[in-house]
Order: structure tokens, then C-alpha cells, then sequence
């Protein structure tokens, strides 16, 4: 059985990669914000693509042995920030 400090030491790892993905996805979800119309709360929001990327989630979680309930509120979390992130960039864009 490992330590305490080596299973730390690997989710550490693991956080680092989370961090570069989530950059990554920060950049594309500005240039989303950017592409789609000044102040279309309605576009930015896209009701019907947070429930897409949610099942998504929840089918990729089950196939790797991941929570979806975990998944689903870890995504829920994360897509919230982004779309208020994606809002104030949308409000800024010049379309």
C-alpha cells in the first residue's frame, strides 16, 4: 500500500493536467463568447448545449468508472463559471 504523501503527490499530477485542459477550454469558450452575438444572453446561455455536454459527461463518466453524480456536479460547477466568463467577454465583443 502506498503513503498518504504519494497518492497526494498524484493527485497533484493530475491537477496540473486539469489545469492546462481547463485553460484550453477557457480560450475556446472566449472565442465562442466573441462569435456569437453582443448581449444575446440566450445564445451565450444555450440551455440545450449545457444538457448535450451534461449527458456526454454522464455517458463518458460511466464508461470510466467515474461517479456521473460527481461528474455531473463537477461540470454543472464549471460550465456555470464559463458561462459567466463567456458572458462578460460576449458583452465586450464588437458584434
Amino acid at each position: 500500500m502506498r503513503d498518504l504523501a504519494t497518492v497526494r503527490q498524484e493527485i497533484d499530477k493530475i491537477d496540473e493536467h486539469l489545469i492546462i485542459y481547463l485553460a484550453k477550454r477557457q480560450r475556446l469558450v472566449e472565442e465562442a463568447g466573441l462569435l456569437k452575438p453582443k448581449n444575446d444572453l440566450q445564445a451565450v446561455n444555450a440551455q440545450e448545449r449545457v444538457e448535450e455536454v451534461i449527458r456526454n459527461c454522464c455517458e463518458r463518466a460511466r464508461a470510466a468508472n467515474l461517479s456521473p453524480r460527481v461528474a455531473e456536479a463537477i461540470w454543472r460547477t464549471m460550465i456555470g463559471a464559463f458561462i459567466a466568463l463567456e458572458t462578460e467577454v460576449n458583452s465586450q465583443s464588437k458584434k
